[in-house]
């Protein structure tokens, strides 16, 4: 896998979207999205996964603002242990990838950690080094300034805007036009991409 050509490769791109910042605090997971990207660097809108999680404690306003999921919407969705497990069977072994990838999998490592159940990702692609690397020079690479000067146009409604599954479907289209930039640097693999830029590839010990 590690000399496969990017454009011969699936790719699981998720998001998450949480109480807080940090899980070690007491934050917790509402919301999981992921969307796949085939062979060819296509983004597959039709293959998708997305749940709503139920964190068992009330979702702050300051949270709530960002992502508009409040304690109701929640309240009879499974939890996070029931949920993850799900959204792992459905990366199955394509390459998982992710803007700040760290904040994502923190979250879904600590739950998993809970119940005894393994992280099972070994790395994760983090599209925020990944976008650093193939377009220099800007001024943020947030995921909003991304859209904006890649002008990004997917068919999801704006008012999914800050939700899992509008995030990871534009981080996929993300990964796509970085990976096709990368390769006009003769960067087409995951050991060409460690090779030259290893810092976008969050990796798990």
């Amino acid at each position: 896998m590690h000399n496969t050509n990017f454009s011969d490769m699936t790719f699981t791109v998720f998001d998450t979207e949480t109480t807080g910042m940090s899980p070690v605090k007491g934050a917790r997971l509402v919301e999981i999205a992921a969307v796949k990207v085939k062979p060819g660097l296509t983004v597959d809108l039709q293959d998708t996964f997305s749940s709503l999680i139920n964190p068992k404690t009330d979702i702050p306003y300051q949270a709530y603002a960002i992502h508009g999921i409040n304690t109701r919407m929640v309240a009879d969705k499974p939890e996070a242990y029931q949920v993850l497990p799900q959204f792992l069977e459905f990366t199955g072994d394509s390459i998982a990838a992710a803007h700040n990838a760290g904040f994502d999998c923190a979250f879904v490592a600590h739950h998993l950690e809970e119940k005894g159940i393994p992280f099972g990702l070994n790395c994760v692609i983090d599209t925020v080094k990944l976008s650093r690397a193939a377009e220099k020079g800007l001024k943020s690479y947030s995921l909003d300034n991304l859209i904006h000067h890649f002008d990004m146009k997917i068919p999801l409604p704006d008012t999914y805007r800050h939700r899992a599954l509008f995030d990871a479907a534009h981080t996929a289209l993300l990964l796509c036009i970085c990976l096709k930039k990368l390769a006009n640097e003769n960067i087409c693999t995951p050991a060409q991409l460690f090779m030259r830029h290893r810092q976008t590839f969050h990796i798990f010990r």
